[in-house]
């Protein structure tokens, strides 16, 4: 059988390995040019906005290199942390634009236009970097930015330059940052973003997001803004796509609760969070008598010094914030690090400190440094500062059960397991804080940051979790679950990367993973490369978009019997249409490829069209796009707009106008060598 596809192979003998390049395809040209934004008209509400935050957008057509541009606006102001959150997208609004997507791997360079605006309350350095603002800088009106004596504003230096309404969605991940050159403050300059092929989650998007972030927003005292135009937002490519991407050797998954370090950013916090939110909290719960303990089994850990896995412990929460140790005001967080020795087990807290971290280990912020031993205030003198840090337990293994016990509102024992133990108390000044008055009344978060990029890829696998003693406890033994229930127990939607949350139920599942780019390129499996039928696609487990790779978990049936496997990438090349009617399914590998008889249609019922652009073998080729336009064999039909295939397929409405038997027909006008396609022969009938 002849494989008209692009394919990489991997023979496992579980000893031998070897890669072979399919041959016969040559590769497909690249666009040279995919213009994203020009703004030569004002066309606002559904190609460019901002996210969130005081950040403003506007449409300018005085200013461009010709006219026509757009005007981003990023305002420091002491309530919000992010003065600028501005999108651009191609295709409209980047959370409902109609599934058309952008691949940025098969693009060398975004490129756009920037001019800075003079008038601006800082200067293009002060806006690189916040933390250059001179204590004495003034906004526009005269006014102090910011405060005496709070520090530096800091943040992100220079601009971010992200990716949005993809796999990482609203702001991921970040592909450029770049500084303002000095030169925009006398025009316009040229600004080009190389693009890492191999970067995670960069196809698939709708446009870019311009970003930036203030660290310290507590220091500002009166608002100032800085102003800046962009042009002519384009992705430029190559004459020919980058080589195919790589299978590497299938690695062992562990069951359990797995949490991936699969989000784009050092410190993104991925997490799950108990949709439980009320009768959680030790605080009035807690005696000798009656113990509350928070318990969890680590039966995975990522292998890196530098990830860190907690439990955070959030009360009257305000928002479900992705880094609740950041953003929410008072916050306990076990933090848990481990290497192939040891693991460690801390306990920190934070009280009345918004938007800050410095209380966990006796750090610096607006208000000073907490110094100060925990437990050391004397109820009178003002601003006095804290450290958070309690103390730690430490094992001879990150591995088994971790428990934080509390036996009265203030006592706190940690438990490792190796049965080592540390008692440690929390001011009873601090209590309240952590008393549930409101509702939601206390978040229960699980997860872990990589920190680093040697833990990227890599998961932090929960055996069990309990929460014991309280008014509304809670347990779950992760290794008896079949599914992961995100609907009625368990929230995702903190993580920055949600997908890369699951379970894994099979104790024999392999993970399988390769590099990138891959646009169009399926998994296959086979014990046998002397048939070529033998080749299946395995569907039991996720498919992740990584740092840098893909990977798809293979269950144990999955993979042939014996002692080799092979694994091969396939991109198949479309060279035909398929309509399928309600009633056929796709069947590759058969005479027709598709199985099935049509159902007979009510007159006057709409009728859902299923269009696949196929291979030879009618295997859906993915990567295949194109206009579709349909006719049929009745005259009086009611067809559907073209529109474009997404993924290699496209469902469309009709409705017959006449009784009988008809056909119906498509044809890919963006394409004039594949053949157009007619359906099977389906009845409409009266009743």
């Amino acid at each position: 059988m002849k494989i008209n596809s692009i394919q990489r192979r991997i023979c496992l003998g579980w000893t031998a390995l070897s890669l072979v390049a399919g041959a016969g395809t040559a590769w497909a040209q690249m666009s040279v040019t995919n213009v994203i934004q020009t703004f030569d008209v004002d066309d606002s509400a559904n190609h460019w906005g901002n996210e969130w935050g005081p950040g403003q957008v506007a449409w300018d057509g005085n200013e461009g290199l010709e006219p026509g541009a757009l005007l981003i606006t990023t305002v420091l102001t002491q309530g919000q942390d992010t003065p600028t959150t501005s999108w651009i997208c191609k295709f409209g609004n980047p959370w409902w634009n109609g599934g058309e997507t952008l691949n940025f791997s098969s693009y060398d360079n975004l490129e756009f236009d920037l001019k800075w605006d003079n008038t601006s309350d800082l200067t293009i350095g002060q806006f690189n970097d916040y933390s250059t603002i001179p204590p004495e800088a003034t906004n526009q009106l005269g006014q102090n930015i910011l405060r005496s004596g709070q520090g530096s504003l800091g943040g992100i230096v220079n601009l971010d330059v992200a990716l949005c309404g993809g796999p990482g969605g609203q702001m991921a991940p970040v592909i450029g940052n770049i500084p303002i050159p000095a030169e925009a403050a006398a025009g316009w300059v040229h600004i080009k973003i190389p693009i890492n092929k191999s970067q995670s989650q960069i196809d698939g998007v709708t446009g870019i997001v311009f970003h930036k972030w203030v660290n310290n927003n507590g220091a500002i005292e009166n608002d100032a803004q800085a102003r800046f135009w962009i042009d002519n937002v384009i992705l430029t490519g190559t004459e020919a796509e980058p080589p195919p991407p790589v299978v590497r050797l299938p690695a062992p998954a562990t069951k359990g609760l797995n949490i991936f370090t699969s989000a784009g950013g050092l410190y993104d916090r991925q997490s799950v969070v108990l949709r439980q939110d009320y009768g959680l909290s030790w605080v009035g719960q807690a005696t000798a008598e009656n113990p509350v303990t928070y318990a969890f089994t680590i039966a995975g850990y990522p292998n890196s010094v530098d990830c860190e896995a907690w439990l955070f412990l959030v009360p009257n929460p305000d928002y479900l914030h992705s880094a609740p140790d950041w953003n929410a005001t008072n916050c306990v967080k076990i933090r848990l690090q481990g290497s192939a020795t040891n693991g460690v087990m801390q306990f920190q807290y934070k009280v009345n400190e918004d938007h800050q971290q410095a209380m966990y280990y006796g750090g610096e912020e607006a208000r000073g440094a907490y110094t100060n031993a925990p437990g050391s205030w004397d109820g009178v003198t003002p601003n006095y500062l804290e450290s958070g840090f309690l103390g730690q337990v430490t094992s001879d293994t990150i591995l088994g059960q971790w428990q934080v016990k509390f036996t009265s509102d203030t006592a706190i024992t940690l438990i490792a397991p190796n049965g080592a133990t540390a008692a440690m108390a929390l001011p009873a000044y601090n209590v309240n804080y952590f008393a549930e008055q409101t509702a939601p009344g206390f978040y229960v978060y699980l997860g872990l940051q990589a920190n680093d990029a040697n833990a990227f890829n890599q998961a932090l696998v929960i055996a069990d979790f309990a929460i014991t003693g309280t008014t509304s406890p809670y347990s779950e033994n992760f290794l008896t679950d079949t599914e992961l229930d995100t609907a009625n127990i368990w929230n995702t939607s903190a993580s920055p990367a949600p997908s890369g949350v699951f379970l894994i139920t099979d104790p024999a599942a392999s993970w399988v993973m390769w590099t990138l780019p891959d646009p169009g390129f399926n998994l296959q499996i086979a014990g046998n490369l002397a048939n070529p039928a033998a080749w299946t696609d395995p569907v039991t487990g996720p498919v992740l978009s990584m740092n840098g790779v893909r990977a798809q978990l293979v269950a144990g049936d999955e993979i042939p019997a014996g002692n080799a496997a092979f694994f091969r990438l396939i991109k198949r090349k479309a060279t035909q249409l398929q309509v399928l009617l309600p009633g056929e399914t796709n069947a590759p590998n058969t005479p027709t490829g598709k199985t099935g008889t049509p159902a007979p249609v009510l007159f006057g019922d709409f009728t859902t069209v299923t269009i696949n652009a196929v291979d030879d073998t009618f295997h859906i080729a993915r990567s295949t796009t194109g206009s579709i336009h349909l006719t049929s064999s009745d005259p009086y039909a009611i067809l559907p707009m073209d529109a474009s295939l997404v993924n290699g397929t496209l469902e469309q409405v009709i409705q017959f106008g006449n009784l009988g038997t008809w056909t119906v027909t498509a044809t890919n006008t963006s394409s004039e060598t594949m053949p157009e396609a007619t359906s099977s022969e389906v009845n409409v009938v009266s009743e």
